[in-house]
């Protein structure tokens, strides 16, 4: 696929070879960027050339050039042979490795779908495979949407040629529908985005091809850079571009792609003159006459250089510093392994080595040598520059989060308050005997209504809810009040986010896989979650337990929290102390969807909610689901669990490819009322419905006061006492921001509460235990109202 170069840029009148050096040199810059973008993955290099669109833009004008020459039948055969056979190449050596690894490794998630292999023959669709071989497949988005352009060239071409430039609204307009789409609440598939996306530059290719740009001007090149660079970072300052990536927005990637395109053309002639030169020539040549195999086995040394420097903890500046070199070099291996595939599919020569090609360069002119160390100059500042962002993560290093964003969530907040006015007593506090001359008389629900309708007035509380449950399965919930939101009575049967109270579901969950011997509370998270937010530092209990280091957040979805934390070092080392994380059950969620090879939303649905008969329970994205994605594959610049970059177009993946449209998951995300909360805490807490007996007695072992007296997804509610060495409490139970979740071992009763309109605090928190304790005294050793 090496160049023949031209003397001078292509005119109107057409060019002598479909290749001409400039365009070369564009597409040799776009592969260089491409596999930079995958190694590192940093949100500023989403800004340092479009290599996408410059790619698009390259291979849509050699296709105009070729339709222009030859019959259609023979561009389209003479294209899918060279780019299929490659293909499938790569497809015989990875699926094989897949469907080995599968059938001799125990590896939790995604086997190869062999419905997917049709694809990997003729990619009309994504070619997909296992979840461990993600890292390979990861990239062939693009030849997706190379197969689906070329499929369209001939009745492009035919447009192009009647109306010209303005062709290019087609696309366009599509794109902006989609955007549009997208924001009012609309599902779009990001395939027929990319097309839209990349069907512009590939216009723009036609455009280049039939001489549009030659009869611009320098001057209008120069404005029309200038204006694109302008409405980009107008673009990314004002509107949601997430982790600020280039490549998460589908405007930005077109602004900026045009900018890089417009730039280039700018100073065509100069880089024409440069890329005829002996040495880039060479290397231009050489590049492009393996471009196929560069873009596919990247993925190889992607894969290699994650397994060297992901998998196990490596000092920061390490895994940067050697980072491309792995990459360059075993996609250098791969290129004289599987190079000359790319001949037998261009019918030419075959060659192990690639090859600089033949075509006649420009020689160097003598220059002073002042002038002849400014181009090794400029190239060793930018060396520099580059090194120097790479070690020092000056871009990436801050999260892009509000203040207000980045705090402890109010949940955590009544957590510590209550650890700091925790009283341990030397042996467990006496309690007032149950009424025996009342034990066979049921609590009147008229009694109780009175007491919680006048602790409500008491506590100035515009509504509430109520429940109480013991293991008998006798229950009694009411309301008393209004709903703060509507400012109508609420109801006993009112759905309202429990908040953190999700984070008991989310340690059952974790506790359930214990059990089965799926997951090891003391194996370190990168056992199943890599290469995301540190996962080589600390341990499923750590996250479980608050003890990971990992940075606090307050009501940020997944996707950007796990970034920032990914960005952020740890507060501490693991283990040493405690901070109350929301990212840290995040990182649960993605190892119950590694785990159990569905969504977490799901698992949740098929082990507690549906089995315990949950029916007023939902996750947030069930309730009013979101327009896009927060899970955390929603993040370009996220490492995946394959240590797989998201590509440069199509979603990033975390092993398991899972979707949610919610805001808090696997930390807050969970709705229900107050009496499926209370068949919770009894399920949970008193029976072997969700966990043994075993399990139960290791979530209730406490931590000290250091860690806030924290157990498996469990706090004490104290007054608590030491016995036998162990920290003992009077109940237990989570809160969340509105409300709590409580169960008395002793009593074997569950309380939960939901208070309207509410945020936990000091005062709030002694009202709770004032009601808790008042119900509860009430009701010993009587049953409840029938």
């Amino acid at each position: 696929m090496s160049a023949q170069p031209d003397a001078a840029p292509p005119t109107a009148a057409g060019r002598k070879s479909p290749h001409n050096q400039f365009l070369d040199l564009v597409r040799t810059v776009a592969i260089i960027r491409v596999l930079a973008w995958h190694t590192y993955g940093f949100a500023w290099l989403s800004y340092l050339i479009a290599s996408m669109p410059a790619m698009f833009f390259v291979a849509g004008s050699l296709m105009a050039h070729s339709l222009e020459r030859t019959s259609v039948r023979k561009v389209l055969y003479a294209r899918f042979r060279r780019l299929l056979i490659p293909l499938w190449a790569f497809g015989f050596v990875v699926l094989s490795g897949m469907i080995l690894h599968s059938a001799t490794e125990a590896e939790l998630g995604l086997p190869v779908r062999w419905e997917q292999v049709p694809w990997w023959i003729f990619p009309l669709w994504d070619p997909q495979g296992s979840d461990w071989g993600i890292t390979f497949w990861a990239v062939l988005w693009y030849m997706r949407c190379l197969t689906w352009l070329i499929l369209l060239s001939p009745i492009l071409l035919w447009l192009f040629k009647r109306l010209s430039i303005v062709l290019i609204g087609v696309p366009l307009g599509a794109l902006a529908v989609f955007e549009m789409r997208s924001r009012s609440g609309h599902a779009v598939a990001w395939q027929f985005e990319d097309l839209a996306l990349f069907g512009i530059f590939w216009l723009l290719g036609f455009a280049y091809n039939a001489g549009d740009f030659a009869q611009m001007s320098t001057r209008l090149r120069a404005l029309a850079t200038v204006a694109f660079a302008a409405g980009a970072a107008i673009w990314v300052t004002t509107q949601d571009v997430p982790g600020m990536v280039v490549n998460a927005s589908y405007p930005a990637h077109l602004l900026v792609g045009l900018t890089w395109l417009m730039a280039a053309l700018t100073f065509e002639r100069l880089l024409n003159r440069f890329a005829l030169r002996a040495g880039p020539a060479r290397f231009i040549a050489w590049v492009n006459d393996r471009i196929f195999t560069i873009y596919l086995w990247h993925a190889a040394g992607l894969f290699v250089m994650y397994e060297l420097l992901w998998v196990e903890d490596r000092p920061t500046w390490v895994r940067h510093a050697f980072a491309l070199p792995i990459v360059l070099v075993v996609t250098f291996v791969c290129m004289l392994a599987f190079g000359w595939v790319e001949d037998l599919a261009a019918r030419r020569e075959v060659h192990l080595a690639p090859r600089a090609g033949d075509g006649p360069v420009v020689a160097a002119r003598t220059r002073p040598a002042w002038a002849r160390a400014i181009m090794p100059g400029v190239a060793g500042l930018g060396v520099l520059a580059m090194l120097a962002g790479f070690l020092t993560e000056r871009f990436d290093n801050a999260p892009s989060l509000s203040a207000s964003a980045v705090a402890i969530p109010p949940s955590g907040v009544g957590i510590a308050l209550r650890a700091e006015s925790a009283v341990i007593l030397e042996k467990p506090p006496e309690t007032a005997p149950a009424d025996t001359t009342q034990a066979a008389i049921p609590v009147s629900a008229a009694e109780l209504q009175a007491l919680f309708d006048s602790w409500r007035a008491a506590n100035n509380l515009p509504g509430a809810t109520v429940a109480l449950r013991r293991a008998d399965g006798s229950a009694w919930a009411a309301a008393s009040g209004v709903d703060a939101s509507t400012g109508a009575p609420i109801a006993v049967g009112r759905v309202y986010p429990t908040a953190s109270v999700t984070k008991t579901f989310t340690a059952a969950l974790i506790l359930q896989l214990v059990e089965e011997g799926k997951v090891d509370l003391d194996a370190k998270v990168s056992s199943y979650v890599r290469g995301i937010a540190h996962s080589d530092q600390y341990t499923v209990r750590h996250l479980i337990q608050h003890m990971s280091g990992l940075m606090a957040t307050d009501a940020v979805a997944p996707a950007e929290a796990l970034l920032a934390a990914s960005r952020t070092p740890l507060a501490f080392t693991p283990g040493t102390g405690f901070l109350y994380s929301s990212p840290g059950y995040y990182m649960l969620g993605l190892v119950i969807e590694k785990v159990t090879g569905v969504s977490y939303t799901q698992a949740l649905h098929e082990r507690l909610l549906d089995p315990l008969e949950l029916r007023g329970t939902l996750m947030d994205e069930e309730i009013s689901p979101l327009a896009e994605s927060t899970h955390a594959q929603a993040n370009p610049a996220l490492r995946s669990s394959s240590g797989v970059l998201r590509s440069s177009s199509g979603p990033a993946v975390t092993g398991v490819q899972m979707e949610y449209f919610g805001v808090l998951w696997s930390s807050a995300g969970l709705y229900s009322t107050v009496e499926d909360l209370a068949k919770w805490a009894v399920a949970f807490y008193a029976t072997d419905a969700v966990v043994n007996e075993a399990t139960r007695d290791r979530m209730t072992t406490f931590l000290g006061p250091e860690f806030q007296y924290a157990g498996l997804g469990t706090y004490p509610f104290c007054p608590c006492w030491i016995e036998d060495g162990r920290i003992l409490s009077d109940r237990w139970g989570h809160y969340g921001r509105s409300g709590v979740m409580e169960y008395d071992p002793s009593d074997q009763i569950a309380f939960t509460l939901y208070t309207s309109g509410t945020d936990i605090d000091e005062r709030l928190i002694v009202a709770y235990d004032d009601l808790s304790a008042r119900l509860r005294d009430l009701v010993r050793g009587r049953p409840l109202p029938n």
